[in-house]
């Protein structure tokens, strides 16, 4: 694994020897945190996780000798929409139905589904994936929060959303098959810790490259969101027990405008101030072919 351009304290978790485990990033170096797991941490108060991660010390490891695997165990990974005005207008470019998008985006209530299991999660330097029946892709950088099981905010991370804009522009009731398929998730590299960072008025990156050349280079801060991270992660935990936390894509801060379209072998990077960056490769997900056409009664 290459070291990770993060100063402030964060955990990560990492493969080698044959199996997969905690370690924290301190100092520019990696420490080993087994037996000690993700979930188990994300049981704990807010309180009990800061005064314990900085008191542990384990084995220090080799960089060389380890790879990183996504931040995420047992955690749900759910998403917010709308959350800034170019999505809105994203949203909108879209679909024919456009005022459900612009009321969203002013509602009191926030738009949030469901977007990965942990398991499912692409790691950095990973292959994020787009959908064959899909015409129209995009990746989406947003700020993920990792909040713990009691709703409190832990950690920050870079997420990837990656969506289908022709099948949610369709209808907006095929929103979960825009959103949810194989390797339509990527966070990372790590989950750096929420009081070590500052992250109100980070700056976002995204960019693509297609066969070495730049084909999307945007910016845009966390200050442009129109609802607090803090209050989108108490909506979440309001009515469903996430007994280990979950993650949570925050909302798209860049869409990259027409005519683009992620193809296999574009190379995205998202990246947030204060917690490095995550670098994914797109590739294609296959699709079966099953179709569920409607049938006619037979009259009668």
């Amino acid at each position: 694994m290459k070291p990770l351009d993060i100063a402030a304290l964060a955990v990560l978790r990492v493969r080698g020897e044959g199996q997969t485990f905690l370690a924290l990033w301190r100092d520019a170096r990696l420490w080993d945190l087994n037996p000690l797991t993700l979930d188990a941490l994300l049981r704990l108060p807010l309180d009990g996780i800061r005064a314990g991660i900085g008191a542990i010390v384990g084995p220090e490891l080799d960089l060389a000798q380890v790879e990183l695997a996504a931040p995420a165990e047992s955690q749900e990974v759910w998403a917010a929409g709308v959350t800034y005005l170019r999505s809105r207008e994203a949203r909108v470019e879209e679909t024919t139905q456009k005022t459900i998008y612009e009321h969203v985006y002013e509602s009191d209530r926030p738009e949030l589904f469901f977007k990965a299991a942990g398991w499912r999660v692409v790691p950095d330097g990973g292959e994020v994936g787009v959908r064959a029946d899909s015409t129209w892709d995009v990746p989406e950088p947003e700020l993920a929060v990792l909040t713990n099981a009691h709703g409190e905010i832990v950690a920050f991370g870079c997420g990837n959303d990656m969506s289908s804009r022709s099948i949610e522009g369709e209808n907006p009731l095929f929103l979960p098959q825009a959103k949810i398929y194989d390797r339509s998730c990527a966070i990372g590299p790590a989950a750096v810790f929420a009081w070590g960072v500052d992250i109100a008025r980070a700056k976002i990156r995204m960019t693509i490259e297609r066969a070495g050349k730049s084909v999307f280079d945007g910016t845009a801060t966390v200050a442009d969101m129109t609802r607090e991270p803090a209050a989108l992660a108490a909506v979440l935990h309001s009515s469903y027990t996430l007994p280990v936390g979950a993650w949570l894509l925050t909302g798209a801060s860049l869409v990259p405008p027409e005519p683009y379209t992620a193809k296999t072998g574009d190379l995205v990077r998202v990246a947030i101030d204060g917690l490095g960056a995550l670098t994914n490769r797109v590739s294609l997900v296959k699709h079966s072919g099953a179709a569920a056409k409607p049938t006619r009664l037979a009259k009668r």
